[in-house]
């Protein structure tokens, strides 16, 4: 979905996808060693600071992009299931060529294809600052986390969806922060949180 300054929620609902600049930017090689070097590395101390073992666990990846952030899961976590799915067809397409053995489908994290309580942990790098809806989406990602579940969540500190409001609808969601860590020179925090 497109993410310009001073967009709010009714632009970006409009558009409804990334632009093609931030396509490309979300599709390189440095966003993929940063993703793999900073995102995932941060949460992976997380968990194992909360002593939070997701291995052989089943797993969502929501809005997995090309991918590569599910390839990162299953190459470390070697889940017993995994859902991986995003917003825009283009994505799923650049995904299934990674032949991960995953079913990537096309999905809309304010309606999660899935079960109550069926996912041990959900992985959300750096999208719900995309979705107008963001509230509902984390509601939905969270009724699908099992009591205990982990959510691992990614975002920057956008013009629209400020961390402040952001933690606010963590707790609404029924989610408790255990940990949350800034970087990229405080633009970036990630969250470690917990269903109640």
């Amino acid at each position: 979905m497109g993410n310009r300054k001073g967009a709010g929620p009714a632009v970006l609902e409009q558009e409804g996808r990334l632009g093609r600049f931030e396509f490309r930017m979300m599709n390189n090689p440095l966003k993929r060693w940063r993703q793999k070097h900073w995102e995932f590395a941060l949460f992976l101390g997380m968990l194992e600071h909360w002593r939070i073992d997701l291995q052989g666990k089943a797993i969502m990846d929501a809005g997995c992009g090309d991918g590569f952030s599910t390839e990162l899961i299953v190459k470390r976590f070697a889940p017993s299931h995994v859902a991986a799915f995003d917003l825009m067809p283009e994505q799923i397409r650049l995904a299934e060529r990674r032949k991960l053995g995953v079913r990537f489908r096309v999905g809309d994290a304010r309606q999660v294809d899935a079960t109550d309580s069926s996912f041990d942990a959900v992985f959300v790098f750096a999208i719900l600052h995309h979705i107008p809806q963001w509230d509902t989406a984390l509601s939905e990602m969270a009724r699908v986390l099992k009591p205990s579940g982990a959510f691992l969540l990614e975002e920057p500190n956008h013009n629209w969806l400020e961390w402040s409001e952001l933690e606010m609808g963590i707790e609404r969601a029924g989610l408790t922060i255990l940990e949350k860590k800034g970087w990229a020179l405080g633009i970036f925090r990630s969250y470690l949180c917990q269903k109640r």
